[in-house]
């Protein structure tokens, strides 16, 4: 078994760093607040779609190549989901002249944007977790 660190996560380039996903999520909670109740059912889709594709993607280094591929479609999926429900938050927002620019730092590498979208959807996942204690 591989053991990994965050140090392991932060020396690949293109990741999105904790502290950069924290700004980004900063930026966003603040614009979510002041969208007021609007914007609640975007949102917790959005929530419900990054915990449930953290869930998935937490586990993927524990599964065998064998499992991996009977669970790609699937994660693929979760994955899709994550970034359509995303992005209905930011049509919500960008409709009603909320800044995005939040949105720019998350996918300002059109070749990397959708990982860094499945980070950033670990890491909401991950404020969740550690608040739900």
């Amino acid at each position: 078994m591989e053991l990994y660190t965050y140090q392991d996560f932060e020396k690949k380039k293109s990741g999105l760093k904790f502290e950069e996903a924290d700004q980004i999520y900063g930026e966003l909670v603040s614009l979510i607040e002041i969208a007021g109740p609007r914007v609640e059912n975007y949102w917790a889709d959005f929530l419900q779609a990054s915990v449930t594709y953290a869930a998935m993607r937490g586990k993927w280094l524990l599964l065998s190549n064998e499992q991996r591929a009977e669970i790609d479609d699937q994660r693929t999926s979760q994955h899709d989901n994550v970034i359509h429900t995303l992005n209905l938050v930011k049509r919500y927002l960008d409709g009603h002249d909320l800044e995005s620019s939040w949105y720019e730092e998350l996918t300002f590498n059109s070749v990397q944007a959708r990982k860094r979208i499945g980070d950033f959807a670990c890491y909401v996942s991950y404020v969740y977790g550690v608040n739900a204690r």
